[in-house]
């Protein structure tokens, strides 16, 4: 791929946020010479997406932009990888980027063609799993060779069934459902019907998988593995690993009620301010998307006999809500999801017979047009969240959901000032709070948060807010960032209080007195829910983020979040700049 000078900007930001490695980006510092990539160049090539081999940052000082002394040789190092130490070979390509007067290689790593994965590294299959390389187990490999034909797992036979093991409950408005959407079934007798829509075998007396899963009365009598394990996963610092852990049984609509339950026993309920300052309680995760998402989970996940054992699984952290299924995509790419024609049903009968159960609370399990992942995003984007990201390692699919609005209620109340009328629209509004942060937004940052969203209307949202007056451009084009609120917007807009504290011997400031700007009166817990953690860690002088986050166990990401609110408050000061070697964090006040 072409990489522009806003993807790579939007990229070494997004490191610096997350605070490690990706799963589809692995960075090295190339200090030495050429790295060893062997099992990363392995697991990329047997990645749906493939993946990229960021070389010139250095990782331990916050992914600061160091270069390579020699491009040339480290290309040269990669491609030779590439040919000789990965069966079948993989396909690299590369590009190098100047950045800050230094130079930086781009290695963008293709995907192996399905019918030739896995692709081995000195006899051993990888793949990726957060920010490393693992070896993948024999099930895995099973499952990848499984996926070189189209599956049809969900139409196997399951012995020892009947027409018995279905659930009455459910069975009555399915067959109600089926015969009013099909005119050619609506005078067939049930069992017709049954064998017709795949939930019975053609000999007519045996069950399918899909017809077991979703209509059974207790599927895992048969296959244990179709429920869902859910557990809220605790700080270790506290000394537990889990709370509330769950193992989810029978039927599919019945799972996804049961999970939602789950869901919502272990979320708040938080007040979200709209525009005019107002508060209303409301789910902090929107549930319409939680739904989507976990009855995507439970019908496309993988059904084949090499996923015995893998359940779906929901794991809820302190700022994710995680979702991961057995087996990957098939039939479109992570980039299709959420835009037209962006649909595939893996298990096609399963997928069909879902689109007419109702759950035990009558709702649908699915609406069956394709739009699930749209509506999620546009949840999300109402709530003024994040949206989902999504990870297609072949063998698994997960998706991560934030737990947190974007918008505290100080930048709503700010929003409501900047812009009174509500002229801007619920994407400007993200960017211009971010922009309050002293964010930059390029065309491709805002098409990656905002999807689905093209760059002709990223384009037009950010001139919009120059137009405005609300905001500036800088760089040249391909290469233009947005940001710095035009001068005076923010301070003429909302005063931070002033307070002034002075030393108990009344001097000058080189004895003690001192103006403080920030209210004293709000609690650190208020700001953010790591602030009081970070604030302890700074009390014995400054810090650089790497070091706050040993401190106090956070990942770079909580960390960063916490210093911003405090930076915002007025209680911590920066010394240097994001990205710059060496910058340090410290009280403005002890």
């Amino acid at each position: 791929m072409a990489w522009s000078g806003d993807e790579l900007q939007d990229l070494i930001l997004a490191l610096r946020q997350h605070g490690g490695d990706m799963t589809e980006v692995e960075v090295k510092l190339g200090s030495g010479g050429c790295p060893q990539l062997g099992p990363t160049l392995c697991a990329f090539g047997n990645m749906p997406n493939g993946g990229t081999v960021l070389v010139g940052l250095d990782e331990h000082h916050d992914f600061a932009v160091v270069g390579v002394a020699d491009p040339s040789l480290i290309e040269a190092g990669i491609a030779a990888q590439a040919r000789t130490a990965v069966v079948p070979p993989v396909q690299v390509s590369f590009e190098e980027a100047d950045v800050d007067d230094v130079t930086l290689v781009i290695a963008t790593v293709y995907p192996i063609p399905s019918n030739h994965r896995p692709c081995r590294h000195q006899g051993r299959a990888y793949l990726r799993q957060a920010d490393g390389d693992y070896v993948m187990s024999e099930q895995e490999i099973q499952q990848i060779l499984a996926m070189r034909e189209r599956p049809r797992h969900d139409a196997v036979v399951v012995d020892a069934t009947s027409l018995a093991d279905l659930e009455s409950d459910l069975l009555g408005p399915f067959l109600t459902q089926a015969r009013a959407t099909s005119r050619r079934l609506a005078d067939q007798p049930d069992a017709e019907v049954l064998r017709r829509k795949g939930v019975l075998a053609p000999d007519g007396t045996r069950l399918t998988l899909a017809g077991l899963y979703a209509l059974g009365s207790y599927p895992q009598e048969f296959e244990p593995s179709l429920s869902i394990t859910a557990a809220v996963q605790l700080d270790s610092r506290d000394g537990e690993r889990t709370r509330d852990l769950v193992h989810l049984d029978g039927p599919l609509p019945a799972l996804l009620d049961s999970a939602m339950e789950w869901v919502l026993r272990n979320t708040q309920t938080t007040v979200r301010f709209d525009l005019d300052g107002h508060g209303r309680d409301v789910a902090e995760i929107p549930m319409v998307a939680v739904r989507e998402l976990i009855a995507n989970a439970l019908v496309h996940r993988d059904l084949g006999a090499h996923t015995q054992g893998k359940r779906v699984e929901i794991r809820l952290t302190g700022e994710t809500l995680i979702i991961t299924n057995p087996g990957g995509l098939y039939g479109v790419s992570r980039e299709q999801l959420g835009k037209p024609g962006g649909k595939s049903a893996v298990n096609e009968f399963l997928y069909d017979i879902c689109k007419l159960t109702r759950t035990p609370s009558g709702s649908r399990v699915i609406e069956g047009e394709g739009g699930g992942i749209r509506e999620v995003q546009r949840e999300l984007r109402a709530a003024n969240m994040r949206p989902p990201t999504f990870i297609d390692a072949g063998v698994r699919f997960t998706v991560l959901l934030p737990r947190h609005s974007l918008l505290p209620p100080p930048d709503v109340r700010w929003l409501g000032s900047v812009d009174p009328d509500g002229d801007l629209t619920d994407v400007q509004r993200r960017i211009l709070v971010g922009m309050r942060h002293g964010e930059q937004w390029t065309n491709s940052r805002v098409r990656e948060e905002f999807a689905p969203i093209d760059s002709r209307e990223a384009r037009a949202s950010l001139q919009d807010l120059v137009t405005r007056g609300l905001a500036v451009a800088s760089g040249e084009r391909g290469q233009t960032s947005y940001g710095a609120l035009a001068e005076g917007r923010v301070d003429d807009l909302e005063q931070v209080p002033r307070v002034v504290i002075k030393s108990p011997s009344g001097g000058d400031p080189q004895s003690g007195e001192q103006d403080s700007l920030f209210d004293t009166s709000q609690p650190l817990a208020e700001l953010s829910r790591n602030a009081p953690d970070v604030w302890v860690a700074l009390e014995s002088g400054p810090r650089t983020a790497v070091a706050l986050s040993d401190e106090t166990g956070l990942s770079l990401r909580q960390v960063r979040y916490a210093l911003g609110a405090l930076v915002e408050s007025g209680r911590v000061a920066v010394d240097g700049g994001q990205g710059r070697p060496g910058t340090t964090y410290r009280r403005t006040r002890g």
